[in-house]
């Protein structure tokens, strides 16, 4: 059996006389081809590993979960696996990686054996899917592992109640708690009487308790309308629409 691993190389020898009287004397002649070498081709491609990502569990975030962070990352691990007609000379592994389930995934890394864990860090949020290939030392690429993703766990509350009166404390109507992989939100403000006094596009609900013109609003009680995009992993996930109202107090009050 031939070794892909090995170089062989390859000659014709020939025998004969000549057909003339006077030079069949010369006797048997032997006469060599010119020398030809090559590396036996081999096809055979490892086996797909198989791949595993430490995902968010949503059901077990508290509320403050994930408070204030604004970087992330993934953690991934992969086993090699092996078969009958699979070469296990693997030298190395790519990793391949896409923002959104709907994308064709991207080359985010190559790496050499024996590593099988990558850190996929400085993301803004979780919500990503991948696979990995093994790569032979002939750079034969295996076909692609299974394909996993990850979800972001999304959240945004708001408050019932703010004080825009310069004293440094609750001046802006904002996410009562932390909000979770907001990527913008589209915020519309009515009075009481259903008048929109204020629209916005903005990363996160931002209101300082003024109209669309910048003038001052009185106290009294607002009623609002926010569309909210969330960095999850559908492309074509639909916003959240939250209703509500809130409390506009300008006197000086302590908000417990």
């Amino acid at each position: 059996m031939l070794s892909a691993d090995s170089s062989y190389c390859y000659r014709v020898m020939t025998r004969g006389r000549y057909p003339d009287a006077q030079l069949s004397r010369l006797g048997l002649l032997t006469n060599y081809s010119q020398l030809l070498c090559a590396q036996p081709a081999d096809t055979t491609r490892p086996c797909p590993p198989r791949l595993g990502l430490d995902s968010l569990n949503c059901a077990s975030l508290s509320s403050e979960s994930l408070c204030e962070q604004t970087q992330f990352t993934n953690q991934l691990r992969w086993q090699p696996t092996t078969g009958p007609s699979c070469d296990a000379r693997v030298v190395g592994y790519k990793l391949y990686f896409g923002r959104y389930v709907q994308d064709s995934l991207a080359l985010l890394s190559e790496l050499a054996t024996p590593t099988t864990s990558f850190a996929h860090s400085s993301l803004s949020t979780v919500a990503g899917c991948y696979y990995v290939t093994a790569v032979n030392s002939r750079g034969l690429e295996s076909a692609p592992s299974n394909k996993v993703c990850n979800e972001a766990c999304p959240s945004l509350v708001l408050p019932n109640v703010f004080t825009p009166n310069g004293d440094g404390k609750n001046d802006v109507f904002e996410a009562a708690r932390c909000p979770r992989f907001v990527e913008g939100v589209e915020l519309v403000i009515f009075n009481r009487w259903g008048a929109k006094v204020y629209e916005a596009s903005s990363p996160s609900v931002n209101w300082d308790g003024r109209s669309s013109s910048g003038s001052e609003l009185p106290s009294g009680l607002y009623y609002y309308q926010v569309r909210v995009r969330y960095a999850v992993v559908d492309r074509n996930a639909p916003a959240q629409l939250i209703k509500g109202w809130v409390q506009l107090l300008r006197e000086n009050v302590t908000i417990r």
